[in-house]
């Protein structure tokens, strides 16, 4: 196996043409022995641009190759996009948070990865280029195919960049997760939201899910719910019994049964619905409680 550094976007994509399909792009490369081994890898890390955490006009700007210990340490993202800076956090241990990327968490496809799930209900989208020059961009939610399984092909297509669009005056997002221990364990249920808060009312939502579904799974019906309604302690009860409702779960041997899970995120999905519109009202200069 031979294993090359790109020093830049088009050096990758020439290694990946010249590969015939025998070659895949790397990162972080933490889950790599977790898949079979192909006959070459491509380091991106060392391309321009490639760790850059950037805002302009609103809208911050990810590089693919950022790893989840400098989102979750980054000024801008902790402020701007907090959801993300939490479930970056959640992530493993200091050491894989220190080597482990963005881009690869949302390419290894897992439906319960914390940063990707933050990633959804932030709105994010993705910006990819293949070998022969065409780019694309597409929302990170739209990038599932099944579990475990992206609809990117690493052999021949790279994703450069992720962007946001910044939490402005009255926005605020929140993630959590319920795992049986604080590091080094997968979630059983996590959950991230973004809202948007106008006259103290919900005026946008994005509530996100999972394991529930190959994809962190949006609960478009809870969020339905929500427009117009205010954030307080009859509507967190709602919200409650509502996500609950809206998802059907199965029972797992690596996280817990159906019934228990059922619930978990319902009690989550309020939790961070509470927690993302106390940081939109503090925005908006209101006491959030």
């Amino acid at each position: 196996m031979s294993y090359l550094v790109a020093t830049s976007l088009e050096e990758a994509l020439t290694y990946l043409r010249d590969s015939g399909g025998r070659a895949r792009v790397v990162a972080g490369a933490t889950d790599l022995y977790l898949k079979d081994l192909p006959h070459s890898l491509v380091d991106l890390s060392a391309l321009p641009g490639a760790s850059v955490i950037e805002e302009a006009d609103g809208l911050i700007t990810l590089g693919a190759c950022l790893t989840h210990a400098s989102a979750a340490s980054s000024i801008l993202i902790l402020s701007r996009a907090t959801a993300l800076a939490e479930g970056c956090m959640a992530i493993g241990s200091p050491q894989i948070r220190n080597i482990a990327t963005l881009g690869g968490n949302v390419v290894n496809a897992a439906p319960a990865a914390d940063a990707a799930v933050a990633l959804v209900a932030l709105g994010a989208s993705a910006v990819l280029v293949d070998t022969g020059g065409r780019s694309r961009e597409e929302a990170v939610e739209d990038l599932y195919v099944i579990f475990n399984r992206s609809a990117v092909d690493s052999t021949s297509e790279i994703l450069l960049k992720l962007t946001i669009k910044s939490c402005g005056t009255g926005e605020g997002s929140a993630f959590t997760r319920f795992a049986p221990r604080r590091a080094l364990s997968l979630p059983l249920v996590n959950a991230a939201a973004r809202v948007r808060i106008e006259n103290g009312c919900f005026r946008e939502v994005r509530l996100v899910v999972a394991p529930v579904k190959p994809a962190p799974t949006r609960l478009l019906q809870t969020e339905a719910m929500l427009e117009g309604m205010a954030p307080c302690e009859e509507t967190w009860r709602l919200v409650e019994r509502a996500a609950s409702e809206e998802v059907e779960v199965r029972s797992s041997l690596l996280r817990c049964s159906a019934r228990y899970r059922n619930h978990l995120v319902g009690v989550l999905a309020a939790r961070v619905l509470q927690a993302a519109s106390e940081r939109a009202r503090e925005e908006e200069g209101v006491d959030g409680r």
